[in-house]
């Protein structure tokens, strides 16, 4: 190549973050069961019906993991630009990951990575937007989709019939880009410097822990005695980003204290090679879950899969990045966006 290129230094990652990846990651895994099981054959009839899955975690780690995505989209653009390199690498970058994603999606129709890419690429249109107004405008979007799923709840589960077109159209916007709009946010509150603000005033990261976590747990509590479809619908869909945040903020203040530091440090790893353990997940969902569907009771076999595949990838990630730089996913991706070949090794 005719020109050297100055690759983002791994050392600089914010570890703290890391581990609220692989905390996400458990969660999704969890989500992502029941659809693996119906494609294993086995109908949703057979499978338990756990109610407090859904309102701890459905939605809840997908959005973390957006927003850790868009975090991560951030720190990488910021960094290029500090070292005075051209826009290339970022669009290669997401390129990569969309690549990742196609060859991801033909295996498995729940992948997020070829979406991701085409949202990381549309940021990079609008980064120059002052990192507030583009906040306010996604905040914005956020509760408008929040108000679109609640005004269609009638017409979706109620039996009403003609929803109108624009509700009709507003709904299918929301759902498609719901997630990613956390994405979004998260790029935004990064460029914000929210984490760094929340590191020198802990009084502040305190008094934010204290309101979102009554706001959660009384949300949750209601979640759990309310029998109406609709009352439970409508809560599950306001506390979302509200749980999602509480999670982050006492995730975050947990890793600041010793026990809590020793708790989620085998997180890090796993966080870190978060990729490569995405899409292991989907192996383990499409090839190896189909093997065991007709020796084992559903209810068991789920939670005997999630905690096997969590302990198997906990490990296996401590251990591979004790003797190497980067996941093996991740190697590849970072190849890719450089256009030159890393040494795997430490």
């Amino acid at each position: 190549m005719g020109e050297t290129t100055f690759p983002i230094p791994q050392q600089n990652r914010i570890v703290e973050l890391d581990m609220v990846r692989g905390f996400a990651l458990l969660g999704i895994f969890l989500v992502n069961i029941f659809n693996f099981f119906q494609i294993a054959g086995v109908t949703s009839s057979l499978l338990p019906n756990f109610n407090w899955i859904d309102i701890l975690f459905t939605g809840k780690f997908y959005a973390i993991f957006s927003l850790l995505f868009g975090v991560g989209s951030a720190i990488f653009l910021r960094r290029a630009k500090e070292k005075g390199k051209p826009y290339r690498y970022y669009i290669r970058r997401m390129i990569g990951l969309a690549l990742i994603g196609l060859l991801h999606a033909m295996i498995w129709g729940g992948d997020v990575l070829v979406p991701y890419a085409l949202v990381g690429l549309v940021l990079l249109a609008l980064h120059k937007i002052p990192a507030k107004i583009l906040f306010i405008i996604t905040f914005t979007l956020h509760v408008l989709g929040i108000t679109v799923n609640i005004l269609s709840y009638d017409y979706l589960y109620g039996g009403k019939a003609d929803m109108p077109i624009v509700l009709d159209v507003s709904l299918t916007i929301t759902v498609l880009t719901s997630f990613l709009i956390y994405f979004v946010e998260g790029f935004t509150l990064m460029n914000m410097a929210v984490l760094d603000k929340l590191t020198e005033r802990p009084a502040l990261h305190k008094r934010l822990l204290i309101v979102l976590g009554i706001l959660a747990v009384g949300t949750i509590i209601a979640q759990s005695l309310v029998t109406a479809h609709k009352s439970g619908h409508i809560l599950l869909i306001v506390s979302q980003p509200i749980i999602m945040v509480f999670y982050i903020l006492l995730l975050l203040a947990f890793a600041k204290t010793s026990i809590g530091n020793t708790l989620l440090k085998p997180l890090q790893s796993y966080g870190k090679m978060a990729m490569s353990n995405y899409l292991g997940q989907t192996a383990v969902g499409i090839f190896i879950l189909p093997l065991f569907v007709n020796h084992f009771q559903p209810g068991i076999l789920l939670f005997g899969v999630c905690i096997f595949t969590w302990v198997l990838q906990i490990v296996v990630s401590n251990v591979w990045l004790s003797r190497f730089a980067f996941g093996p996913v991740e190697w590849i991706w970072r190849c890719f966006t450089y256009g030159q070949l890393f040494s795997m090794r430490k």
